[in-house]
C-alpha cells in the first residue's frame, strides 16, 4: 500500500512537471539576431524589445486595434521563431498576425489589419531623453527642463552611447504617470513601420569628429561676470573691487557666482600670471581674490596657459629657452590675446614645460590664490602655429592637437574635477570634450544690437552663437555663447530679449555690464533670469546655421540663417508640466506674433490652455488653438502656458523665468480647497504669486510664514505678494497658503 501510494505521487509529480514545463516552455519564444532580441510571453502577453548596445527600448508592449477611437487588445497569442523574424499570431478580438522583423539598426513591425496599434513603455530617464531631429524643425527652438514630452516628440536620444531613437513619425510618447523614467509609447502599425536607430549620431549625422558626454561635477552652466566687455585692457583694481561690492549686494543673492577678470594684468616686461602690472593692480592678484572671497563670491581668471612672461617667468628667477616656441628664424611670438607681447608662447613639446611651469603655477592660483573657475584662453591659435613651427620644437614627433590635449589633461588633473574650466579653444567643436566644462562657440560681442559694420563685434554674434551652437549644451558641455550685456545703447526689449534667450536654454550666463549703474529695471532683468537651471536642448541639431565645416570638420563660430520665431521650454517640475513659451520679433518694426498651440509647441489639441505673461505680469486669458501677441520691436512676450483646470492653479511666481527656482512643494488640498507651497525667497526682494481662479471660487484666506503684502483679483488672476522679510525662516523657504 505505501509502495503504491508512493508510485501514484510519482506518477502525478510526473504528470505536474510534464504539464508545467510544457506550459511554460510555449509561454516566451526569443528572437536574438542583428543586436536585437525580441522577447514574447505568450502567457502576459506582452513583448520586450531590446538592443545590445541600449538595453531595453520597448516593454510591456501590448497588440492592439483600433476600434472607434479605442483601443480594444489583442489576445490569445501564439509566436514562432523564423530568420531575422518573430510571428505573433493573435486570435481575440480577430485573427491578426504581427511581424517583427531585424535588420542592423532597423526593427520593422507589420501587421495584417490596418487598424493595428502598439502601446508599450520606453525607459526614458536623464540619460535617454526626448529629442528633435532636423527635418521636424518648424521655426521653434524646443528645450527641456525635467522629464518632459510632447505630441511631436518621438525621438530619444540615449547620451551616454550617441545613439538616436527613432519611434515612427506619428508616435505618442508621453510621460508615464506612475513612473517618470518611463514614456507611454503608442503608435499605429498599418502597413508597416521602423524603429531606427542612428548609431554615432553626433559624429555621423551632425559631423562633429569626437563626441563625449557632458562631465558630470557641475549639473548647472556657472553665472558670473566678466570685466571684459566694461573695461577691457585698462582694467584696474578699484574697477573690480567696485564692481564686486555692486554684484554680493544685488546679484549673488539672485545667483551670480564668479567674479572673472579677463585678459589686463599681465601689461608690462615685469608682470606675469603671478606677479600682476603694479599700476593697475598694485595690491596683486592674490589680494584681490581674497577681496572677492570676503564678499561670498569666486575668483575667476583668464589664462592662455600656452604663454609665460619670457623675461620674467612664473615659477622661477627665467625659464630655459627651450621652454619656448620659436618660428624658423629664431624668433619668439605673442601668445595671442595677451596685453602686450612680453607673453610669448611655450613649447609643451617639453615636458619639462608642464612640469615646472603649468602644475606648480595652477597649484599656486587654486590653493593658495583660491581661484575656482579658469577661463582657458587663447583661441586654438597654439595648435596651428605650432604644426607650422614645429621643426624648431623641443619634439616635433607629435602634433599641436595631440600636445594642445596633453597640456589641458595636465591641467585638469593639476586642479581637480571641482574646479570649472571654461575653454575658448576656437578651433573644431570637440577639443577639449571630457576635459572642459564649458566652452565658448563664437566669436566677441558687443553691446549694441547691429555691428557698426559688417562682420563687426555686436549682440547678433550672441545670438548666432547661443542659437547655432544649442544643441551641444548639457550634452557634451555648457555651451558659452559669450557675454550678456543689457546696458544702453540697448533697449529694455533688447535687453529682455538677451536674457530670456540665455535663461531658457540654460547656457554659461556671463554677464559684462557696469552693474552700478544700470537702471533698476535693467538689473531686473538679470535677478529674474539667473541662476542658470539645468536645461537640456531638445533640437538636438545646429540651428539653421550656414556651413561650418573646415575639411569635414564641425568648427567653431556658427552663424545662423535665420533666428527662430520662439523658444519653447517645456517643464516638469513641482507645478506640473507646463511651457514657457518666448515669442520673439527680430524685426524693426512692432509686430503681431502668432503660437499655434499644437502645430508648433506640440500641444494636445483638444484641451485648452491658460497663458501668462511672465514679463508684463499680466494674464492674457483662456485659449484653444493658439494666441496671436504683439511683440515690440527686438523684443520678446514670454508666455506661461498650463493646461486649463477646473480648479484654482498656479501659474508664475515672479522670481525666475522657467518659474522652477523659488518654488520648493505644491499642493491641493481638494476637501478644504486650498493651494500651499513653500517657496525660497530672496532678503528684501518682494515675491508674488499668480493663480489661475476658475468662476465659482472666491478667496476666503491667504495665510504665510511672512508678511502677507496683499492679494488682489484682475478679473480671474489673483496676485499674492509677500514681503521679502525672510530673516526669521529657515534658509529663505516661506510656507504659504490660499484658501477657497
Amino acid at each position: 500500500m505505501k509502495t503504491k501510494c508512493s508510485l501514484n505521487v510519482c506518477m502525478y509529480l510526473f504528470i505536474t512537471f510534464v504539464y508545467l514545463f510544457g506550459v511554460f516552455s510555449c509561454a516566451s519564444n526569443q528572437l536574438s539576431d542583428n543586436g536585437w532580441e525580441i522577447k514574447v510571453d505568450e502567457k502576459k502577453e506582452t513583448i520586450t524589445i531590446v538592443h545590445q548596445k541600449l538595453d531595453t527600448i520597448l516593454d510591456t508592449i501590448r497588440l492592439g486595434l483600433n476600434t472607434d477611437n479605442t483601443i480594444e487588445y489583442c489576445s490569445q497569442w501564439e509566436s514562432k521563431i523564423g530568420q531575422n523574424v518573430i510571428t505573433v499570431t493573435a486570435m481575440q478580438p480577430q485573427k491578426t498576425t504581427w511581424e517583427f522583423h531585424t535588420e542592423d539598426t532597423i526593427l520593422q513591425i507589420k501587421c495584417s489589419t490596418l487598424n493595428g496599434r502598439l502601446t508599450a513603455q520606453a525607459p526614458a530617464d536623464k540619460n535617454r531623453i526626448p529629442a528633435r531631429i532636423e527635418e521636424q524643425d518648424n521655426g521653434v527652438l524646443y528645450t527641456s527642463l525635467g522629464q518632459v514630452s510632447a505630441n511631436n516628440i518621438f525621438c530619444l536620444f540615449d547620451r551616454n552611447t550617441d545613439t538616436m531613437i527613432k519611434f515612427p513619425q506619428h508616435s505618442l510618447l508621453s510621460r508615464n504617470s506612475d513612473n517618470e523614467n518611463n514614456m507611454d509609447v503608442a503608435f499605429s502599425v498599418k502597413d508597416g513601420v521602423e524603429i531606427t536607430l542612428v548609431p554615432d549620431y553626433y559624429i555621423n549625422i551632425l559631423g562633429l569628429k569626437y563626441y563625449q558626454p557632458k562631465r558630470k561635477f557641475f549639473n548647472t552652466a556657472p553665472v558670473a561676470w566678466s570685466s571684459w566687455y566694461c573695461y577691457y585692457m585698462g582694467t584696474t583694481e578699484q574697477d573690480v573691487m567696485k564692481e564686486t561690492d555692486v554684484l554680493a549686494e544685488h546679484l549673488k543673492p539672485y545667483g551670480l557666482e564668479y567674479i572673472q577678470i579677463d585678459a589686463c594684468y599681465t601689461r608690462g616686461a615685469e608682470a606675469n600670471y603671478l606677479e600682476w602690472t603694479k599700476e593697475t593692480f598694485p595690491g596683486g592678484g592674490k589680494q584681490l581674490f581674497q577681496y572677492v572671497q570676503d564678499k561670498g563670491l569666486k575668483p575667476a581668471l583668464w589664462v592662455n596657459v600656452y604663454g609665460s612672461n619670457y623675461k620674467n617667468a612664473e615659477m622661477s628667477e627665467k625659464y630655459p629657452d627651450n621652454y619656448y616656441l620659436r618660428d624658423k628664424n629664431g624668433k619668439l611670438s605673442s601668445a595671442c590675446c595677451t596685453a602686450d607681447s612680453t607673453v610669448v608662447r611655450l613649447d609643451y613639446s617639453n615636458p619639462e614645460v608642464i612640469k615646472k611651469h603649468l602644475k606648480p603655477m595652477f597649484r599656486t592660483l587654486k590653493d593658495d590664490w583660491g581661484i575656482k573657475y579658469l577661463k582657458d584662453a587663447g583661441w586654438g591659435t597654439w595648435i596651428d602655429y605650432f604644426n607650422k613651427n614645429k621643426a624648431q620644437a623641443y619634439d616635433s614627433t607629435k602634433t599641436g592637437r595631440e600636445l594642445y590635449l596633453e597640456v589641458q589633461k595636465a591641467l585638469r588633473k593639476t586642479v581637480g574635477n571641482d574646479f570649472y574650466i571654461g575653454g575658448c579653444a576656437m578651433h573644431e567643436v570637440g577639443l577639449g570634450f571630457g576635459i572642459f566644462d564649458g566652452s565658448r562657440i563664437g566669436g566677441d560681442d558687443r553691446a549694441i544690437w547691429y555691428p557698426k559694420r559688417e562682420g563687426g563685434m555686436s549682440m547678433q554674434t550672441y545670438f548666432h552663437s547661443l542659437f547655432g551652437g544649442n544643441y551641444l549644451n548639457n550634452i557634451v558641455w555648457h555651451c558659452d555663447p559669450d557675454a550678456a550685456m543689457v546696458r544702453s545703447p540697448l533697449t529694455l526689449e533688447e535687453g529682455r530679449t538677451v536674457v530670456t534667450a540665455i535663461g531658457l536654454t540654460g547656457q554659461l550666463y556671463m554677464a559684462s555690464d557696469f552693474m552700478g549703474k544700470l537702471s533698476q529695471h535693467k538689473l531686473e532683468l538679470y535677478q529674474k533670469t539667473i541662476p542658470t537651471t539645468p536645461i537640456v536642448p531638445v533640437d538636438l541639431y545646429p540651428y539653421k546655421i550656414e556651413s561650418n565645416k573646415r575639411n569635414g570638420v564641425v568648427w567653431c563660430c556658427p552663424r545662423v540663417k535665420e533666428f527662430p520665431r520662439a523658444i519653447d521650454l517645456k517643464v516638469n517640475h513641482v507645478a506640473g508640466m507646463y511651457d514657457v513659451v518666448s515669442v520673439f520679433n527680430w524685426k524693426d518694426n512692432q509686430t503681431t506674433e502668432e503660437i499655434h498651440f499644437s502645430e508648433d509647441l506640440g500641444l494636445d489639441p483638444d484641451k485648452e490652455y491658460i497663458v501668462f505673461d511672465f514679463w508684463n505680469k499680466q494674464l492674457k486669458g483662456e485659449f484653444a488653438d493658439g494666441i496671436s501677441v504683439s511683440v515690440p520691436v527686438h523684443g520678446t512676450r514670454v508666455l506661461v502656458i498650463k493646461p486649463a483646470s477646473d480648479i484654482p492653479q498656479l501659474l508664475s511666481a515672479s522670481r525666475h523665468i522657467t518659474n522652477t527656482v523659488s518654488l520648493k512643494e505644491l499642493l491641493w488640498d481638494q476637501k478644504e480647497r486650498k493651494i500651499s507651497g513653500t517657496s525660497q525667497l530672496v532678503q528684501g526682494d518682494k515675491y508674488s504669486l499668480f493663480f489661475f481662479v476658475p468662476e465659482g471660487f472666491e478667496v476666503t484666506d491667504v495665510l504665510a510664514d511672512n508678511e502677507v503684502l496683499y492679494h488682489k483679483m484682475t478679473g480671474n488672476l489673483l496676485e499674492v505678494a509677500l514681503s521679502g522679510n525672510v530673516e526669521k525662516v529657515q534658509n529663505n523657504n516661506v510656507s504659504w497658503s490660499v484658501k477657497f
